[in-house]
């Protein structure tokens, strides 16, 4: 309950900070549209202007509650401003939509938080690729107190004295580092620690994400009720879950960003000056919101959104007065990244690095995607073995021949889909959805056919939405568009994309299932075994330094994510230092030092176990005499390189 009051609080505060700017800024937009936009431009204002904060040389942890009071107050202040066109659009308000989406919210929200209710402690942590999730715990630890250039000024040796948590964070300061100071500043609005907290955090994305799916579907003609399914599936289901499982934040923050580009692309051209000027500040807004977020998926934001742009242009509907509208949002949003210019080099370098991206990491990540290519594109994997593992119910699972033939056939409707966008003179959402979704795969086969595997996945998972999206105007939208199919056509192509739907929901459903069994998909992210291996249950460990009056203590491990876990989960509630500065004498009159270790598989050794505190599996807590931790240090392996 901690972490869904937590992530509301969140919620609240990034709909609130997006609510005036969105109703400003797109004063023909309908209110609820508004409404469902507002919590992802809350996310990219928080994001950027936090962004910038750092850069002065604040820090996100003091900056948290302020920066949410600022933005609330520019908020308000937008919402004033454009008070003469709120009450008609709030009038206008469907309650058959508004419904459709709260009831939608409500089973998001159910679906990502059932397996943190089924699974152990510690399910939320190493899951997946927890390099990944622990480079972006580090850096919020380290902003949490220090501003940026603090760990530039110090030497090595000063980082580590003040801190061994810190060390890990130096040789991220200098790429992009928005994600994990926004982990910062979201664990301290909701009051929770950076590890209690960085799960939920991720799962706030998938719920900006399902938001702001809502309205871009809507703008591409489906119904309320398939608006909302479409984007509880997409949200929720495997491609969501697999993103969320490689962990890696940026990724995940952009999700909603995308979503929201995407609509602010589609919206109509502008009718005023003064709505010409908020569509250039949303644009560059975007822009900007993604590139800090994640600098490596902006070449294909860049080539999907010009894609869109040239495709209307060669279809006689793009006006040249909107063109450059477009244009001058994109370049004004270029000329604001300047204080940020340094991810340019870092975005090139990732360009390069994908060339030789080992190929362990496909096979870690993508077995089920090069299993089966078709049913892999649309997310099916679990049609064909999620049930396998559920003791008694493998009769679930269909065989592999019909769901590559509903690969297939979704397929087939991606294509009819692209052929109504293109001949969709109405709606402008499906060709931004169909350009974006082209970038996607062309991404994944060029990395593919130059034997990038793992580069390809990542690829085709940046705008997996809006590939599913293609498909489902094709069966969903009303009215349809051309060209026309016969009526048995158009019937089979409904009953596919509902089967896509339940698929996906079904999918949604088994992660708590695994959560509970204590077990994972078959083919899926290999790593998933290490949060079985390392207990996360650590509240023991918390309660008897509490009961001990303890202020420092040492963390030593051989594994790297053992130190990294408890190291982190300790640093705030109390002061982590190193062992060899434990054990110094330092004038501090503590007799007694404490220090959790590796617990070793028969227990502690003999000639420690008076010394113990508290215990789990994976760690043992002793408090010793200062004069025997320092006889222990030699013989201590201590290994502190987490990614």
């Amino acid at each position: 309950m901690q972490l869904v009051l937590a992530l509301t609080i969140n919620c609240l505060i990034l709909a609130g900070a997006g609510l005036g700017p969105m109703a400003l800024l797109a004063p023909r937009l309908g209110a609820l549209a508004v409404m469902a936009l507002a919590p992802a431009a809350g996310y990219a204002l928080y994001s950027v202007t936090l962004t910038w904060w750092l850069l002065q040389e604040g820090t996100a942890g003091a900056a948290a509650w302020p920066l949410a009071g600022l933005l609330l107050a520019v908020s308000a202040v937008c919402l004033a401003a454009c008070r003469d066109t709120l009450r008609p659009r709030l009038a206008a308000v469907s309650g058959k939509r508004l419904l459709a989406g709260l009831a939608g919210l409500v089973l998001c929200l159910g679906f990502l938080f059932s397996p943190l209710a089924a699974g152990k402690k510690g399910y939320d942590v190493f899951r997946g690729n927890a390099s990944d999730s622990f480079i972006y715990m580090f850096i919020a630890r380290y902003f949490d107190e220090y501003p940026r250039a603090w760990a530039f000024e110090q030497t090595p040796e000063a980082v580590e004295a003040a801190g061994p948590m810190l060390v890990p964070a130096q040789s991220m300061l200098s790429i992009r580092w928005t994600s994990g100071a926004m982990l910062t500043a979201a664990a301290r609005l909701g009051g929770l620690g950076i590890v209690e907290y960085q799960y939920a955090y991720t799962l706030t994305s998938f719920v900006l994400l399902f938001a702001a799916l809502l309205p871009f579907l809507a703008a591409m003609g489906l119904s309320a009720p398939a608006a909302s399914l479409s984007a509880l599936a997409l949200s929720t289901g495997f491609f969501a879950q697999m993103v969320l499982d490689i962990r890696a934040f940026s990724h995940i923050n952009v999700l909603p960003l995308v979503a929201l580009l995407a609509l602010a692309l589609s919206l109509p051209a502008p009718a005023s000056r003064r709505e010409t000027l908020g569509r250039l500040v949303l644009l560059a807004g975007c822009y900007l919101a993604a590139f800090v977020n994640y600098t490596e998926i902006f070449p294909m934001v860049v080539g999907a959104s010009a894609s869109y742009l040239v495709l209307r242009l060669a279809l006689g509907r793009l006006p040249r007065a909107e063109c450059a509208v477009h244009i001058a949002g994109f370049l004004l949003g270029m000329a604001a990244t300047w204080p940020v210019r340094f991810l340019w080099g870092h975005m090139l370098a990732q360009i390069q690095f994908t060339q030789g991206a080992p190929q362990l990491w496909s096979e870690a990540y993508f077995t089920w995607l090069y299993h089966n290519l078709p049913s892999g594109l649309f997310g099916l994997p679990l049609m064909e073995y999620g049930f396998s593992r559920l003791p008694g119910w493998g009769f679930c699972d269909l065989p592999g021949w019909l769901v590559t033939a509903l690969g297939l056939g979704l397929c087939g409707l991606f294509v009819l889909g692209g052929l109504r966008a293109a001949n969709d003179a109405d709606r402008r959402a499906p060709l931004c959805a169909l350009t974006f979704s082209l970038a996607s795969l062309a991404a994944f086969a060029l990395f593919w056919l130059r034997g990038a595997p793992w580069v390809a996945g990542k690829g085709l998972s940046y705008f997996f939405p809006m590939t599913a999206a293609v498909a489902l105007y094709a069966a969903l939208a009303r009215p349809a568009g051309r060209p026309a199919v016969p009526r048995p056509a158009a019937v089979a192509a409904v009953l596919l994309a509902g089967v896509f739907l339940a698929g996906q929901l079904v999918a949604a459903g088994l992660r708590p299932a695994y959560a509970a069994l204590n077990i994972d998909y078959p083919r899926y992210v290999r790593n998933h075994g290490r949060y079985r291996a390392i207990d996360g249950n650590i509240a023991g460990m918390k309660d008897a330094l509490a009961r001990a009056g303890a202020r420092r203590l040492a963390v030593c491990s051989a594994d790297p994510w053992k130190w990294s876990f408890l190291g982190l989960s300790l640093d705030g509630p109390f002061k982590v230092v190193a062992p060899g500065a434990l054990a110094a004498p330092d004038g501090s009159g503590e007799a007694e030092v404490f220090v959790a270790l590796d617990r070793a598989p028969g227990g502690p050794p003999p000639e420690l176990a008076g010394y113990r505190l508290a215990e789990n599996t994976s760690y043992v807590l002793y408090r010793m005499p200062r004069e025997t931790l320092a006889g222990l240090l030699p013989t201590l392996t201590c290994n502190t390189t987490p990614y």
